[in-house]
């Protein structure tokens, strides 16, 4: 069982700016996943001093912007898409995009959710295909960016020709767990690497483990990852939130991180508030309340109380050690803070975030009022807007991991499948029962007005369709109007 007294820390990059990288995705993924509660202690901890951490009381993580924005504008994925190829080998890749098809079976499109979630989140997220242990599937990992060193060459510094992937593996001969690296590389195709290694606390190479964990040499003519054609490739698609000219833009949409701890640093000051500062503070000066309990017994939690309501009346008795002549006095200070104002500006703020997060107001819509919480949400016209964007570069890389899945099918499977020319379409968000009525009502205003023929109508009501499909569909509606009524 993995637990985390027996795992050895993560070792270091030797480049400081690896590192700086590795460290700074890292907590991206901690903020995407829930494993953020420290970062949090410690944005507190930048804001204000200890002294007065303890009168915070405990973090609050309910909100976090940066993976709400995230997930919202993720939809390319929300149904499994369809592909199709080229119409001479239509019905020979059933067997691996078809309804039963090895794809569907490796649980694909589910997992594609998580990677357009990771690669948006994280900048960018690497999908390693493999065949499963029992040699009669497809497997499909996930591997996020802050594991891997990669290099390519100048001339097409966006796609990696070298993969070094940290990975933990539990050595059954020494019974612990180790760091390993999975190299591979297909820079020379004439003698591919595929090698795993060891590395020590400082992030050096130091014993070459391969045969252990792969039971033979598989770099040069044993490299098991290559086309019909005998073509070395790496087996890995990389996904990136946008074309930018290299391998990895990490600190793309920072202002969104630091921003959300923020906003969880003012929700916890909120609580603070709500709590401690939110009623008038009492005082008492020259008299004590009578009829006092001593309550709790414990050294340190031991005091005096009197329970009190509405409807009670309270006594108090002159302070004996009061100097002669002076009056007691009885009155409060006015509440710390206003929490609803405080609420209303965190929202605010918020709000802002999510801005740079590039969620538009075109595509934001208010849910509630503002003082319930933070109640921006995309609305569905802007998950479509948002789904138009990434699907040109979506599907580039869904199309070349196909590629590849069905490369490894002829390899491994005896599968006789086409290795390129896939071709993907994402299936559009549903309109809601709201935009179908705003849409219809729109027509009929414009219909009535003479500012669309009939034929335009239809092709807003049929998006895709041409003029002479609308033309047939209106006089079918037409011919069966007469003859049915």
């Amino acid at each position: 069982m993995i637990t985390q007294s027996n795992i050895p820390p993560l070792p270091v990059q030797k480049d400081p700016a690896t590192q700086r990288r590795v460290e700074h995705t890292a907590l991206r993924k901690r903020m995407l996943t829930g494993m953020w509660l420290q970062d949090l202690i410690d944005a507190i901890g930048d804001h204000i001093p200890q002294s007065r951490q303890a009168a915070w009381g405990v973090p609050d993580m309910s909100s976090n912007i940066f993976k709400a924005s995230t997930s919202a504008l993720c939809g390319l994925y929300m149904e499994p898409p369809s592909i199709g190829v080229n119409e001479t080998t239509e019905g020979e890749t059933d067997g691996l995009v078809g309804r039963n098809g090895l794809i569907n079976k490796a649980g694909l499109w589910p997992l594609m959710q998580r990677v357009q979630f990771y690669t948006l989140g994280l900048r960018e997220t690497f999908l390693r295909v493999d065949i499963t242990d029992d040699g009669n599937g497809l497997l499909y990992r996930i591997v996020t960016p802050e594991m891997v060193e990669a290099v390519a060459s100048a001339g097409d510094p966006s796609r990696p020709h070298t993969i070094k992937e940290t990975r933990l593996r539990y050595c059954e001969i020494c019974q612990k767990y180790e760091w390993t690296v999975d190299h591979l590389s297909v820079e020379d195709p004439s003698n591919p690497i595929y090698e795993i290694y060891t590395i020590n606390s400082n992030g050096e190479k130091d014993e070459d483990v391969t045969e252990k964990y792969l039971t033979s040499n598989m770099s040069g003519e044993s490299y098991p990852y290559r086309d019909s054609n005998g073509g070395p490739f790496l087996p890995y698609s990389l996904y990136h939130a946008e074309i930018h000219g290299g391998l990895f833009d990490p600190y793309n949409g920072r202002e969104v991180v630091e921003g959300a701890l923020n906003a969880s640093v003012l929700y916890t000051y909120f609580l603070h508030l709500a709590r401690d500062c939110s009623h008038p503070q009492r005082y008492i000066m020259g008299c004590m309340p009578a009829g006092l309990d001593l309550m709790d017994n414990n050294l340190e939690s031991r005091r005096a109380a009197i329970a009190t309501d509405p409807a009670s009346i309270l006594v108090f008795s002159p302070d004996p050690d009061m100097t002669a002549g002076q009056n007691p006095q009885i009155g409060q200070f006015q509440a710390g803070a206003d929490p609803v104002k405080m609420f209303e500006t965190i929202a605010q703020y918020e709000y802002k975030v999510a801005m740079a997060a590039g969620l538009s107001t075109s595509v934001l819509k208010q849910t509630a009022d503002i003082r319930s919480g933070f109640s921006l949400s995309v609305s569905r016209e802007g998950q479509r807007e948002a789904s138009r964007k990434y699907a040109p570069l979506q599907s580039y890389y869904d199309e070349r991991l196909l590629a590849k899945s069905a490369a490894l099918c002829n390899r491994f499977l005896d599968s006789n499948l086409p290795e390129n020319n896939y071709r993907i379409q994402y299936a559009q968000l549903p309109q809601s029962p709201e935009e179908i009525k705003a849409i219809r009502e729109d027509i009929l205003e414009k219909l009535a007005a003479g500012l669309i023929s009939p034929i335009q109508a239809m092709q807003i009501l049929n998006p895709g369709i041409d003029e002479n499909t609308a033309r047939e569909m209106l006089l079918k509606i037409k011919r069966e109007r007469i003859e049915l009524m």
